[in-house]
């Protein structure tokens, strides 16, 4: 990606990150000082600036703040209508499902930089039926030191909000456990007031998790129909975005977001406002089809369950919709080349296998 591409909506994250930044103490003349922006671009309609833009206000905030975990302390803070529409969503997500899902695909539009991760599965479920999400992120390895720090604690913070917001509250288990892969640092209190049951640090991985329940069992039946209005818009958005994500990898986001073994063609068109016919034809053009899509799909969202998990091969059959785990067996050997066995054991998991 181009780091100087004007892509980036300064009224979303970057103004976000200038209220908070100047509510704790950074002098606006200096906090834009070298970023290019201005004042008078707040105002403005369709201002984008570029990455770079972004990490230079970012790292002023961090050196006129001086605030050990400024990026928590954001993350915490900032107002949800500096996601756009998307922000909206989470007073009418039918489940913490469907608002993860959501904010996933459509982060795009605040960052373009993570364009890349939409169409690959991250979550998984572990041996105690508890969904996991991991918060480290390849493309955060573009950034140096700091603001990687600031970027992942960020991250951190908007998660345990979300979660916590759109979970089901009436599931038998309600919590919510961060996992850090990093020591205590020395802004350690700021991380108890994180919502969320618990916070570890020096774990095998950086992630959130709570029951399986809590994140997909739907609830606020009423709010469905706003919930719909709202995600037509941000999936506007996203056709109007510089986003380079092609016709094909949306249609796989679509049927990952919404993955379950019944899935078909009709539902997705649905879900992307577009006739079946039409989805059909802008598939064959992309010299693929809808078929091949959601084997591709089951496929990929197997392998990470057997990579991630510690789920039998039979939980993980049923999940992706085979019949049983000779036929998974059989059809990852075709789809990968190699065995459930291999892909276990690159990950170093096997032991867990039943």
């Amino acid at each position: 990606m181009d780091f100087n591409a004007r892509v980036i909506p300064l009224h979303l994250h970057p103004l976000g990150f200038i209220e908070v930044f100047t509510r704790h103490g950074a002098d606006l003349a200096d906090l834009l000082r070298g970023t290019g922006i201005s004042p008078a671009m707040f105002e403005m309609q369709d201002i984008r600036i570029s990455y770079l833009q972004q990490q230079a206000l970012v790292r002023n905030g961090i050196q006129q703040c001086r605030k050990p975990g400024l990026g928590l302390i954001t993350g915490m803070e900032l107002d949800w209508s500096f996601w756009g529409t998307l922000g909206y969503t989470i007073h009418s997500s039918p489940s913490l499902k469907d608002a993860g899902e959501a904010f996933r695909r459509y982060l795009v539009i605040a960052q373009p930089y993570y364009a890349l991760m939409v169409s690959r599965p991250t979550t998984y479920i572990d041996c105690n039926r508890r969904v996991v999400d991991p918060l480290e992120y390849a493309a955060d390895e573009a950034y140096d030191a700091d603001i990687r720090q600031f970027t992942l604690e960020f991250r951190v913070a908007m998660t345990s909000r979300l979660w916590t917001l759109c979970g089901n509250p009436a599931a038998r288990d309600t919590d919510v456990h961060v996992t850090l892969d990093y020591p205590e640092p020395g802004h350690v209190e700021l991380y108890s007031q994180l919502p969320c049951k618990s916070v570890t640090f020096g774990a095998d991985k950086t992630a959130i998790s709570a029951d399986y329940s809590y994140v997909i069992k739907p609830f606020r039946p009423y709010r469905r129909r706003a919930w719909r209005k709202l995600i037509q818009q941000c999936e506007q958005e996203l056709n109007q975005a510089p986003v380079d994500i092609t016709f094909t990898d949306r249609v796989r986001w679509h049927i990952r977001a919404h993955f379950n073994p019944d899935i078909d063609l009709e539902q997705v068109a649905r879900g992307m406002q577009m006739p079946p016919r039409s989805l059909t034809r802008r598939l064959a053009a992309e010299k693929t089809s809808f078929r091949k899509l959601l084997h591709s799909v089951r496929m990929e969202i197997a392998t990470h369950q057997l990579r991630s998990s510690a789920l039998s091969v039979d939980e993980v059959a049923e999940i992706v919709g085979f019949s049983c785990a000779s036929s998974l067996r059989r059809a990852m050997k075709k789809w990968s080349g190699t065995t459930i066995s291999n892909i276990r054991e690159r990950q170093g998991i096997e032991e867990l296998m039943p």
